[in-house]
């Protein structure tokens, strides 16, 4: 077995298809199909499930997965250990491959990265936007250098950089009557429609976890997919929402949505930059991770503030 093989395999998954993925690397049918072959005769075990005719789409078998697995993680490393290699002999140059939750790709990450790129503007960045739980798995495969969630991340297989504060903050039209109020009450939640993301959304859990535990069990009417589409929802005044500061600063600022100050409850967590742990970091990224800290420090959310006389009486009740 060798990377050639595993590069043909992983070609062949990505593809489901020989012809395909001999278009794509440039090589014969027979010549990729030989590979195969190889890599199925050293496993012993068969790697796809292939059709009669030979030209249906081809599936994994349980061996050819966990192949996959070990692949992914295997080129990954590979392709990583050649860019530390490159990055050695030239300090200013290097990649980075980011991850980030929705949070934090569409809202936080972007200026974190032009900010870094303003000061080092030869490393080569690029980022994904995807569910936590891929980012997870693509962080141990190596696939991603790094990866912004929304803590707390407990696995200790990663290694975790604490990066700024993040208020989730409720949200109404300017048009519904809590736009109008002071402040709302905990409980004046439960009778509410309520919009938000779909199920599996960290933010979703920490609202549910947090509500429920004070006793309150949110009116779900709508869920839907991505932060955005939450806010033009609560924006048409179809209910009431929850979201992270970062994603409303400019919407609060122009008075496109309202902050709703909620009495005796507020709702925040750790934006984190996680890492497989007892990774060997590039100069590059070394030189990253310092910048997010760095940065960091000048990062403040913005949350919905209570009225003096309330918020006098919301510390006092502490």
């Amino acid at each position: 077995m060798n990377f050639h093989q595993l590069s043909v395999f992983y070609v062949v998954v990505q593809r489901r298809s020989i012809t395909a993925a001999a278009a794509e690397l440039r090589l014969t049918q027979p010549a990729v199909s030989l590979q195969i072959r190889a890599l199925e005769k050293e496993c012993g075990l068969a790697l796809f499930e292939r059709g009669v005719s030979g030209q249906a789409r081809m599936r994994l078998t349980q061996a050819g997965e966990a192949l996959y697995r070990s692949a992914v993680s295997i080129l990954h490393t590979l392709d990583e250990t050649r860019r530390v290699m490159g990055e050695l002999g030239a300090a200013t140059k290097g990649k980075l491959i980011l991850g980030a939750n929705t949070t934090g790709g569409m809202y936080l990450l972007p200026r974190i990265v032009r900010a870094f790129k303003e000061q080092y503007p030869e490393t080569e960045i690029v980022f994904q936007i995807d569910a936590t739980e891929r980012l997870y798995e693509s962080t141990l495969q190596n696939v991603l250098d790094m990866a912004l969630v929304g803590g707390p991340t407990q696995d200790r297989r990663f290694g975790v950089d604490q990066v700024c504060l993040d208020n989730v903050v409720l949200i109404a039209s300017p048009s519904h009557p809590f736009a109008r109020r002071r402040s709302v009450t905990l409980r004046e939640l439960g009778t509410e429609p309520c919009v938000l993301p779909q199920q599996g959304s960290r933010t979703r859990a920490l609202v549910e976890r947090k509500t429920k535990a004070a006793g309150v069990t949110l009116c779900v009417v709508m869920q839907l997919q991505g932060t955005e589409a939450v806010k033009k929802a609560v924006e048409a005044n179809l209910g009431i929402g929850f979201v992270s500061s970062y994603a409303v600063e400019r919407e609060a600022a122009t008075g496109v949505l309202a902050l709703v100050p909620i009495e005796r409850f507020e709702l925040s967590r750790h934006m984190e930059l996680i890492y497989r742990k007892q990774k060997y970091f590039s100069p590059v990224a070394q030189r990253f991770r310092e910048f997010v800290g760095e940065f960091a420090q000048q990062i403040t959310p913005i949350r919905a503030e209570m009225p003096p006389s309330r918020r006098a009486g919301h510390q006092s009740g502490r």
